[in-house]
């Protein structure tokens, strides 16, 4: 099991609930489909405008480095 106490950096507008939302922002963080899976979070209708957002601008962000 992982135990991390904070939000990886680049996710730091996804705020976790519980210590296994931690472990999956960690998991999500390291992956290697880390754009994919923000990706299919645009598609999600019930997340808000803002949240979908600040997807947009990681996405951004990661296509820069």
């Amino acid at each position: 099991m992982l135990c991390y106490e904070e939000t990886p950096s680049h996710l730091n507008f996804i705020e976790p609930l519980s210590q296994c939302d931690y472990d999956l922002l960690a998991e999500v963080a390291t992956s290697d489909d880390l754009n994919s899976i923000l990706t299919m979070l645009l598609f999600d209708e019930t997340l808000s405008d803002s949240l979908k957002n600040d997807v947009k601008n990681q996405l951004k962000a990661n296509q820069l480095k």
